[in-house]
């Protein structure tokens, strides 16, 4: 089996720096700026794709970041099995680091990862980052927004309209956060069937938040899908830290 992926990190246009991180198989990329689309190809039986958005604790969303995707990668040979597990492992670490730096204390992340092993895989997220899926011409949402708007969405007490410019619509209720708790609030794991012309697409709410679904599926449909997003994505706003992967499975 192998598995091509391509993948971006940037600051943006407003932030000062790059909260994101990415962890791309078995390399993780923390407060990078990337210039450009970066890709790879690798072959294998497991590999493991994950974006997270890193958050407050004074300024440390880039430490808790880095920490949690660390811990992801350390135990990545659990993690198909026991997800949640890895997550509390990661959300451990974070404490650990708030009890030896008080000021950090809060510090979190949203995530969202693929995880595949020998032709099945496995969807995750924590928070708002999201995974999409590109099959048949369909961008179909495989993750479950922890966000006060994607509760009263699927309440029906508000529209899709209407959570565009809620005013609570960066209000999470579940976050990895080194808050010196027991637990993650919510925690979304689904299992999907791989096929062979389909295209996953992970992303910070920095990305999705900009973009609207026609305008991500448009742009995966393209020959060079990570730049027509890239051309996108330049005409908007980017007050958010941004970050996506684009992966495409072959042989599962």
């Amino acid at each position: 089996m192998r598995v091509d992926c391509i993948y971006y990190t940037s600051t943006g246009k407003v932030r000062a720096k790059n909260e994101d991180a990415l962890l791309i198989v078995d390399e993780i990329f923390s407060e990078e700026d990337f210039q450009e689309c970066l890709q790879k190809s690798k072959e294998g039986t497991e590999f493991v794709f994950v974006v997270a958005d890193g958050m407050g604790g004074h300024e440390k969303g880039e430490v808790a970041s880095r920490l949690v995707l660390e811990t992801i990668l350390e135990s990545k040979d659990r993690l198909y099995d026991d997800i949640e597990g890895v997550l509390l492992l990661a959300k451990k670490r974070l404490d650990e680091y708030v009890k030896n730096n008080p000021f950090a204390y809060n510090m979190g992340c949203a995530l969202a990862g693929l995880v595949i092993r020998e032709g099945s895989a496995k969807v995750f997220n924590v928070g708002d980052c999201r995974v999409y899926r590109l099959i048949d011409g369909n961008l179909v949402k495989l993750t479950i927004d922890h966000s006060v708007v994607e509760k009263l969405l699927l309440e029906g007490l508000i529209s899709e309209e209407e959570a565009k410019n809620h005013p609570k619509r960066n209000v999470l209720t579940s976050a990895i956060l080194g808050d010196m708790s027991d637990i993650i609030p919510e925690v979304y794991v689904t299992e999907v069937e791989l096929f062979e012309e389909d295209l996953f697409f992970l992303c910070s709410d920095g990305v999705c938040g900009e973009l609207e679904k026609e305008e991500i599926k448009e742009c995966l449909s393209k020959e060079k899908p990570c730049e027509s997003l890239l051309d996108v994505l330049k005409a908007k706003p980017l007050k958010d830290n941004l970050s996506f992967v684009i992966l495409k499975v072959e042989g599962g």
